[in-house]
């Protein structure tokens, strides 16, 4: 009789084990798919962070090319400078490339527009939605000297703002140069 009896405690083991095995293999895949979902998730954060480094240097690079436009301007004779570009006057106070009215409206100093013939390129018919900015200003911040001051403002392609003017979306870039003219 006790061969029997060893034989039933047998099967009472296994479907106890086969339990265990069913909530093992149930843990199992829970933590296979958060491990899952973790992987995901950093994969797009790393999609995010390589775009916003993408739009930040576009927005450099306009700003380069618009301070590259306002020092070529400053390199000619006056009667040739194109885009409505002028060397403003020093300001009485902060630069007027401190102020926001320069660069939004409403101040009698304004910053310029790089113009079309400046962006376009035969090699992309590309033209940012925002046009970079520049403005170019005497300074007598060192008395006895004659400097000017260039500063540029460039925006990436998905630079948006208020009817104001603040800034709502995007990457806006300042670049400055100061001009040592003898």
């Amino acid at each position: 009789m006790k061969p029997a009896l060893s034989a039933r405690r047998r099967g009472a083991s296994s479907s106890r084990q086969r339990g265990v095995t069913l909530i093992i293999a149930l843990v199992m895949l829970v933590v296979i798919g958060l491990a899952s979902a973790a992987v995901m998730r950093s994969s797009l954060t790393s999609d995010v962070v390589s775009n916003n480094a993408r739009l930040h240097t576009l927005a450099q690079q306009a700003a380069q090319l618009a301070l590259r436009f306002c020092e070529t301007q400053i390199e000619r004779e006056s009667k040739d400078w194109i885009g409505g570009f002028t060397i403003n006057a020093a300001s009485p106070g902060d630069p007027y490339w401190q102020s926001f009215t320069t660069w939004h409206g409403g101040s009698a100093v304004q910053a310029i527009k790089v113009p079309d013939a400046v962006l376009a390129s035969g090699d992309s018919s590309f033209k940012p939605t925002t046009v970079p900015q520049c403005l170019a200003e005497w300074s007598d911040a060192v008395p006895g000297t004659r400097t000017i001051i260039v500063t540029a403002r460039g925006f990436s392609p998905d630079y948006d703002q208020t009817d104001a003017g603040r800034q709502t979306a995007g990457s806006v870039v300042w670049l400055q140069s100061t001009l040592r003219i003898k």
